[in-house]
């Protein structure tokens, strides 16, 4: 019957989860541009806390409202209040609030840049944050306010070239301000412009019509509507094609947008514009907290729901598991990270997830013949449309030299481990559900447990095993309040069940050195 410390057993159980996230092999290797970030102990989630990823920021009145409006009367009668449209767009209210709360903490949550240099080198171990700067996102806005860009220059007949279509889109005259009588030089579309937008209107106007009587046909509560379309719909479609005709033929349609289409696709080039619009995308994610009034950048996941999205994945762990993953090239790459070869985390109590470092392994020991863990899990891509990775990784930008904070800045000086503002950023979310673990024949677990569940109960702290968490607060806080996970020990299997979801760590991916701009461009705005 060997037994075996929790480190040992944790260390196998996750070489396996790793081989099972990654699926590397000899046809498809791992990456070493991507790294775990665990959790220790993990987050317990809610499927309500993901709300707002399905249903947007919009309120609805959903059925739990509307049951908590119903007050139970003393003979046992139920009274519902009367459901005016002002109590319905209170309850809309109210959950609007809620959704921009999960929103924010959610955005929150995974607004943070991991620690590739931690002196302990424990972040393959424990999520270690780098704190020192500032956000991922405050980084990334930093990056976009303190960089320089290269200069784009146009050849002579480009230029020309522009030149002779902007004359033919704007024209300028001089006119007289009646007050002052002075005369000013003004810019006009020019007549090709204007006969273009005049031919817009009129196609347009022809286009709605047709749409119009055909709608109203398809939802008519009157004959005439249908007989309507019926007689007429031929000479509508007409009108409609004889007012792009007319459009094609008289109104530069074609020589219009063959113009702008020219002047778009020659100035897209121009890093100038690509790093506006990169601003702009950071500026329209921008929303503001209702509660902590600061703000925040929408983020959201893929699949939009992960608690009902299909691709969860069941996950057991037994004896055989034990003997096959215990020497696992994972874990003999990772095992060195940490003394004693327990690279992650511990088993035991504890305070919330804030101070989780500060906690020591109980003393348990597993028979591993007899030990075994189930659970389902999935990988959940974060999706930061304000997160351009593509300029940080371009070769056509660098910190502003004539600044002197940001002269000597570097997103990622390549290393390993890298360093600098941000040399990772978290890339999708590992979750897991309805944890089963058995630990038959194992010392001093049963009573471990019992005195865990009675610290869980009233309120003790935390209790983990590595990243999965059993019971107590797990230190984060979401609209609903704080969540925390609740076990039941079954004394006679010697079985321990935690229902639910648990956030039980990160995958993050390593940039590259950013910036490294090529060594022959010599003109920066």
């Amino acid at each position: 019957m060997p037994q075996v410390e929790p480190s040992v057993m944790l260390n196998s159980i996750m070489g396996k989860i790793y081989n099972v996230l990654t699926n590397g092999d000899d046809t498809v290797p791992k990456s070493e541009d991507n790294f775990f970030s665990w959790c220790t102990p993990g987050l317990a989630v809610e499927p309500d806390d993901f709300d707002f990823l399905t249903q947007g920021l919009t309120g609805v009145v959903k059925k739990k409202a509307l049951k908590d409006m119903v007050i139970e009367g003393e003979g046992g009668e139920s009274n519902s209040p009367e459901l005016t449209p002002a109590v319905l767009e209170g309850l809309r209210a109210q959950d609007a609030s809620k959704q921009y709360m999960n929103a924010e903490s959610f955005a929150r949550l995974v607004d943070f840049v991991p620690d590739l240099a931690a002196t302990t080198n424990n972040q393959f171990a424990a999520m270690s944050i780098m704190n020192n700067e500032g956000s991922l996102s405050e980084r990334f806005e930093y990056i976009l306010r303190m960089s320089q860009i290269m200069e784009t220059k146009l050849d002579d007949k480009t230029k020309e070239k522009i030149e002779k279509f902007r004359g033919l889109l704007s024209t300028t005259r001089v006119k007289k301000n009646l007050v002052t009588d002075e005369e000013v030089e003004v810019s006009e579309p020019s007549a090709l412009v204007n006969l273009y937008n005049q031919k817009l209107t009129e196609y347009e106007a022809a286009a709605l019509a047709y749409n119009g009587a055909r709608i109203d046909a398809l939802t008519a509560d009157n004959v005439k509507a249908v007989h309507y379309w019926g007689m007429n719909a031929n000479i509508l479609r007409n009108r409609v094609k004889a007012a792009m005709g007319d459009w094609v033929s008289n109104g530069y349609k074609n020589d219009y947008e063959g113009i702008n289409a020219f002047i778009d696709q020659v100035m897209r080039r121009d890093m100038a514009l690509l790093k506006a619009q990169y601003q702009d995308d950071l500026e329209k994610a921008r929303i503001t907290g209702i509660s902590s009034g600061s703000d925040f950048f929408y983020t959201s996941l893929v699949p939009s729901n992960p608690m009902q999205a299909a691709g969860w994945t069941n996950f057991s762990f037994q004896s055989t598991d034990y003997n096959n993953s215990s020497n696992s090239s994972y874990q003999m790459k990772r095992s060195k990270t940490s003394a004693g070869g327990g690279w992650l985390g511990i088993f035991g109590g504890g305070g919330s997830a804030s101070s989780a470092s500060g906690q020591s392994e109980s003393k348990v020991t597993f028979d591993s013949n007899h030990f075994y863990m189930n659970f389902s899990i999935t990988q959940c891509q974060i999706v930061r449309p304000w997160f351009k990775t593509s300029f940080i990784n371009s070769k056509l930008w660098r910190f502003d030299q004539n600044n002197p904070e940001s002269s000597k800045q570097i997103v990622s000086d390549g290393g390993k481990p890298a360093t600098g503002l941000c040399p990772a950023y978290p890339t999708a979310i590992i979750f897991i559900k309805d944890l089963v673990i058995g630990c038959r024949n194992s010392s001093g677990f049963s009573e471990a447990a019992q005195s865990w569940q009675r610290s869980s109960a009233s309120g003790g702290g935390a209790v983990h095993f590595g990243p999965f968490h059993f019971g107590g607060s797990h230190g984060r806080s979401s609209a609903s309040g704080e969540r925390s996970s609740k076990f039941h020990y079954d004394s006679e299997k010697q079985e321990m069940r935690v229902p639910g979801h648990q956030i039980i760590g990160f995958k993050c991916h390593v940039l590259p050195k950013s910036p490294d701009p090529l060594s022959e461009i010599t003109d920066w705005i």
